[in-house]
């Protein structure tokens, strides 16, 4: 199956999932032609195996009619010529990294929050040199090697981050007062393809006041106008769709989905439903996250990658904006070879809509049980 079947794989779902494809997606199926000139083909046939099908493309174009993403679909992409720095071996350059490294040596190197440090089996927390918020945080394993972790390790990362989240509810209450509603945010950026600035594995951690940030609010916002319209809440009909295409599986309380209108390459979701211990079972979304970048890691080599946490706010009785049935959810992308030249991000992704040339389906038989 491929993303280029879709079509008839839905007109062949049963009805209620039908309606539900119905009700959330879009998909237009654009054809493209042109004549390639002879002094071209031998070049063509070379890199991308058939004159023929550079001529005659095939673009797929989803499009999430609750949420207004899409993404545009061209296999062909993934072949395009690129241009590579000097071939390394990584490993040995994370490790010319080790050599005065601030992270190898966090307590003496960095910066702590005004409450001092959260300790984890695995790694402790620091306050971020240049923030992004009033509280911005790191979490900095004992390992140095930014891919080397297990699933024990990364559950330890995300239990730290609740700690951590929790001493800020506390700490913050004496600025903005006790009521007030605090909205938390986790990141993981790996490698420089994916933003890191440094080299030592590390996640970041921010706390903002009054409203959660742009992309979070709006996700937000259209599940409630979901449930308003249809009565249902949007992520489990989401997860009913994408199980019923085979896009989507359960692992433990989590559930994962290979996204049909991803933002960058390989984008999985992790949903763990809202419940009145969510953020006590963050850990355990901790290890649904590991897992998934450990097959990633395994079966397509990932060398970078972006993870963000979308949190509902620290007091949950504060209800009044309907973060009731908002889940944790996790997005996580591939960012690509380290050693690429060519950004993965251009105009397109920043201003229009997302390129992709990752298969969703392939992406699921990657990752599925």
């Amino acid at each position: 199956m491929s993303i280029f079947k879709l079509p008839q794989l839905v007109e062949e779902l049963p009805s209620g999932e039908n309606a539900l494809w119905n009700r959330i997606y879009e998909i237009d199926i654009l054809q493209s032609k042109h004549e390639l000139v002879s002094g071209i083909h031998s070049w063509v046939e070379e890199k991308f195996g058939s004159v023929s099908e550079v001529e005659n493309q095939k673009i797929i174009r989803m499009t999430n009619l609750i949420t207004g993403e899409g993404a545009l679909f061209n296999n062909l992409r993934s072949k395009r010529p690129m241009t590579h720095f000097p071939n390394r071996d990584l490993d040995s350059l994370v490790e010319e990294h080790r050599q005065d490294c601030p992270f190898c040596s966090p307590e003496d190197r960095t910066p702590r929050d005004s409450f001092g440090r959260i300790r984890g089996k695995y790694c402790l927390t620091a306050a971020n040199l240049t923030k992004y918020d009033g509280y911005h945080s790191l979490i900095i394993p004992r390992e140095h090697h930014p891919l080397r972790f297990n699933e024990d390790m990364v559950e330890d990362y995300f239990r730290v981050a609740v700690r951590w989240f929790q001493e800020v509810k506390s700490y913050a209450s004496r600025e903005y007062g006790s009521s007030a509603t605090l909205y938390p945010f986790l990141m993981w950026n790996c490698l420089w393809p994916a933003g890191s600035s440094v080299v030592h594995g590390h996640l970041q951690l921010t706390v903002t006041p009054k409203r959660h940030y742009q992309k979070v609010e709006q996700l937000r916002q259209c599940s409630l106008l979901y449930t308003r319209k249809y009565g249902n809440n949007y992520f489990q009909d989401l997860f009913a769709l994408y199980k019923a295409l085979g896009l989507g599986w359960a692992k433990g309380e989590s559930r994962l989905l290979s996204l049909l209108t991803p933002i960058k390459e390989k984008e999985i979701w992790i949903l763990l439903l809202p419940g009145p211990s969510t953020f006590d079972k963050l850990g355990l979304v901790g290890r649904a996250v590991c897992h998934v970048l450990n097959r990633l890691k395994q079966k397509t080599l990932l060398q970078s990658f972006n993870v963000a946490v979308y949190l509902p706010p620290l007091e949950r009785e504060a209800d009044a904006g309907g973060w009731k049935e908002f889940p944790i959810v996790v997005r996580l992308v591939d960012r690509g070879d380290v050693f690429n030249r060519t950004a993965d991000f251009g105009a397109m992704e920043l201003f229009a809509t997302s390129v992709i040339s990752s298969d969703p389906f392939t992406v699921a038989r990657l990752l599925r049980p």
